[in-house]
């Protein structure tokens, strides 16, 4: 009896003694998104008129990728320059809703796309009642001022490194500088721009405004960007890629990016 004793004792001393180990095979990832919110992908839940946690479909995708991993993971919403200065250095695992150019494509680890946005230019229909003529985006010009958002990539709308626009800081001083005409032209993604407009209130802005889609551009691919520093790259890349292409064949990305669509619609005053 006393050597059965003993047994249990041990068997129970190794067990306990594994636990701390299994517990530190449980590690946190970090990701970051954009501030000043890229709706219906991220963008923050309004509560009582203030920003609280953030939300979207990149969250949502996230948790469906990670729940079932060996990783813990969290969303932080920061500055898109200090979201990728962070990426690049490896104090943050990952960066969503990205498209690429040639620069990321070198610093970073990219995802296979998970979405596609269309190019498009935006303005004032008062402004130019007949339209505008253009066969690519530099042609704008002749007709006025492009503006965007500053640390934004518009290398995939057509804009080249020695073209340069007018930067504003976020979406929130877009009336201002479209109303003063310091802005003619607003380069966005056509999906992103009324959600967006819709969680700023700007629903007066939304029905003034028409969208082209830029000539000559495709539907472009956003991604997820991974730290080359990251020791957990090469597993973040192979989890959400698979899990990705899981939902893409089922048919639930769809269905989520619908979901989020609808939330949005929700917040938009009745007609």
């Amino acid at each position: 009896m006393s050597h059965l004793r003993w047994l249990i004792v041990i068997i129970c001393c190794l067990l306990f003694s594994l636990l701390p180990v299994a517990q530190a095979t449980e590690q946190t990832i970090t990701f970051c998104v954009e501030d000043t919110e890229f709706p219906p992908f991220n963008y923050f839940q309004r509560e009582n008129g203030k920003k609280g946690t953030s939300t979207g479909y990149d969250i949502d995708l996230l948790n469906r990728v990670f729940s079932v991993s060996d990783f813990k993971h969290q969303v932080i919403a920061l500055p898109w320059r200090r979201c990728l200065k962070d990426v690049k250095e490896g104090t943050i695992d990952a960066a969503m809703s990205a498209s690429l150019n040639p620069e990321r494509s070198r610093d970073f680890l990219s995802s296979a796309a998970y979405y596609h946005l269309t190019p498009s230019y935006f303005f004032l229909k008062f402004s130019f009642p007949d339209g505008v003529r253009v066969h690519n985006l530099s042609d704008l010009r002749q007709y006025g001022t492009i503006c965007g958002i500053k640390g934004f990539n518009y290398q995939n709308f057509g804009i080249t490194k020695n073209e340069t626009i007018y930067e504003i800081r976020d979406l929130a001083h877009l009336p201002e500088m479209l109303q003063r005409g310091r802005c003619q032209f607003f380069l966005a993604r056509k999906e992103t721009l009324s959600g967006t407009l819709a969680i700023n209130s700007e629903y007066e802005l939304s029905k003034l405004l028409r969208g082209i889609r830029v000539p000559g551009t495709q539907a472009e691919p956003f991604h997820m960007l991974i730290s080359h520093q990251s020791k957990y790259k090469h597993q973040i890349k192979a989890l959400f890629d698979s899990k990705v292409a899981s939902l893409r064949a089922d048919g639930e990305l769809q269905r989520m990016l619908e979901y989020q669509l609808d939330l949005l619609d929700k917040i938009k005053p009745s007609p």
